[in-house]
């Protein structure tokens, strides 16, 4: 295990000040053993805010409309298609919460295959959510 671990989040409101992400050191992020309840399962699709535009190839933030992601739950992606522009990459929030607290997930990483936007109300993708405690 190293000494020190560090996230970075993408942050589009820091831009103006010449920066695009944010490094910072985190602690309690230790390998954990969790137990998921697969008998309480939940699909969430992930759904736009409002339009952004892109460029063939391009992959970019779109905030979403929130999810609630109580502590513990893991959430993993449906790879089953519902937008045929790209691709949805992941969901979070521009600021970093560990996985054993809840967690409201408001952006989402999106790469398009075309040139084009994303609309309000356009569905990026689906996200399954399984609660789970610690062990």
């Amino acid at each position: 295990m190293t000494d020190k671990m560090y996230v970075i989040s993408c942050r589009k409101d820091l831009e103006s000040l010449g920066i695009d992400r944010r490094r910072m050191h985190v602690e309690g992020l230790e390998e954990a053993e969790l137990s998921l309840d697969w008998s309480k399962v939940r699909i969430v699709p992930v759904v736009a805010m409002e339009k952004v535009s892109f460029q063939v190839g391009e992959s970019g933030m779109v905030p979403i409309e929130p999810i609630e992601i109580p502590a513990y739950a893991i959430v993993f992606q449906s790879f089953y298609g519902v937008n045929g522009m790209g691709h949805l990459a992941c969901i979070g929030s521009l600021d970093f919460k560990p996985y054993y607290e809840d967690r409201t997930a408001n952006m989402a990483m999106f790469r398009s295959n075309i040139k084009a936007a994303v609309l309000k109300g356009d569905i990026l993708g689906q996200v399954i959510i399984v609660p789970g405690k610690k062990v």
